[in-house]
């Protein structure tokens, strides 16, 4: 009998010592630890939050210069009064961010869920008047000003994304489209010596201060952090987290911290894990890295806050290879044509040009898909998105589509096909470069 109490009172001691091990865990925070940016001195991102803020405030109610800029996002001709008004109300901010893409810059933001970027979308704004006065230029053949104006938005869309998340990375990516949009139209006909070396000059110094996907991803990886740490600690609630169900978010709000605290951290380890893996997968070269999809994520995640918290990253990683792809075949382009006139025939290969990782496919992970013939120029193109050869066909717009090539030119739909949905356009012939 005593050795049953006694069995009874050690194992009734292992279950107390348990539970309150087990409370002890669930009651204390996790530690969350989560290095600080470091910013440089001057830091240019300080003064784009102030001019966006600024440009707001002088933009947002003006009528007229709304409808000037909708119409001009619209590709329609301005009148001279509505030009030179559009542009009376721009220059101050171009001349200001034309001083800015000099300096260096982090991103200034808070890793919070309340924080808001004005400054990426005045910085959209910024491009799209860029855009249209490179359009002006190009027209006038004043090539050397037009591929300025591209690489002092490929500095901005830098400046967006370092230090910056997902959205700040997408945000550059947006810019880079903005910038790289006309001189892809254009292409065709720059054949100017000096034209044609600065277009390689922007492309080569693309690819050195070019801010790759991971570094952002990882700091969305922060992002995320900040919020469970607000959650665990009592300065968010986990309702606030829950915004896509009232129901859910109510049921959250009485569960009380203890319940935050707790799905807090059995979701960290999942979280670290599958975050982790998803940066490391992103420092790979893009060919190796695995092609996880939305569902193939959503299989995986266990837990109900990482199923909000996670992001997915396939799409991001596309759009990264796209960028890169646009650039480099933008910059090979240039570089055959200067090959032409100092020796009067187009290079055997892309090789020949010793161009480096530029003649390289992210798609394929191989040099881009380079044809010659003496009738018709040259064929230089990308196998784009669904890795596969189209004979250099391209989708209207030089967007990559889950069908045809990527080529460095970019060709509006004519008007008989306006209106016809984008995947029942037919696509482009392939394009002949001389």
């Amino acid at each position: 009998m005593r050795k049953w109490l006694i069995g009874c009172g050690v194992l009734f001691g292992v279950v107390l010592v348990l539970c309150v091990g087990v409370l002890v865990w669930a009651f204390t925070p996790p530690k969350i630890e989560i290095p600080p940016r470091q910013l440089p001195p001057n830091n240019a991102y300080v003064e784009y939050r102030a001019m966006a803020e600024e440009m707001k405030q002088r933009l947002d109610a003006d009528t007229r210069f709304k409808q000037i800029e909708s119409a001009i996002g619209d590709r329609q001709p301005l009148s001279a009064a509505d030009r030179a008004y559009y542009l009376q109300r721009m220059e101050p901010y171009l001349r200001r961010y034309e001083r800015l893409v000099q300096r260096p810059s982090v991103v200034t933001s808070e890793r919070s869920a309340e924080t808001l970027f004005p400054e990426l979308a005045w910085m959209r704004r910024i491009a799209r008047a860029e855009s249209y006065l490179m359009r002006e230029e190009l027209r006038q053949k004043r090539y050397r000003g037009a591929i300025a104006r591209a690489d002092r938005l490929s500095r901005l869309a830098e400046q967006a994304r370092n230090g910056g998340s997902l959205i700040h990375y997408l945000v550059g990516t947006a810019i880079h489209a903005i910038a790289l949009q006309p001189i892809r139209e254009e292409l065709p006909r720059i054949q100017d010596r000096a034209a044609l070396e600065a277009l390689l000059k922007l492309a080569r110094d693309y690819e050195k201060r070019r801010i790759p996907l991971w570094k952002c991803m990882r700091e969305e990886y922060y992002f995320g952090l900040s919020i469970y740490r607000d959650v665990a600690e009592g300065r968010k609630d986990y309702s606030d987290v829950v915004l896509n169900d009232a129901q859910t978010g109510e049921r959250a709000r009485r569960r009380g911290v203890f319940v935050s605290r707790l799905l807090v951290k059995t979701a960290l380890p999942e979280y670290h894990r599958l975050m982790q893996r998803t940066v490391e997968e992103l420092k790979l070269p893009f060919g190796e890295r695995p092609n996880r999809t939305a569902e193939d994520l959503e299989k995986e995640i266990r837990h109900p806050l990482n199923q909000i918290l996670l992001p997915v990253s396939a799409p991001a990683s596309n759009k990264e290879a796209s960028e890169v792809t646009w650039m480099r075949l933008v910059g090979c382009a240039a570089a055959i044509r200067l090959h032409k006139l100092r020796t009067g025939k187009y290079p055997a290969s892309l090789e020949a040009l010793q161009l480096g990782e530029m003649s390289i496919d992210p798609f394929s992970g191989k040099p881009f898909v380079y044809k010659t013939d003496p009738r018709f120029g040259f064929l230089l193109y990308s196998v784009s998105e669904n890795r596969v050869d189209d004979g250099g066909q391209s989708p209207y717009g030089g967007a990559p589509e889950s069908r045809g090539d990527l080529s460095p030119v970019s060709v509006r739909a004519p008007d008989y096909l306006k209106g016809v949905r984008r995947e029942q356009l037919p696509l482009v012939a392939p394009i002949w470069l001389r």
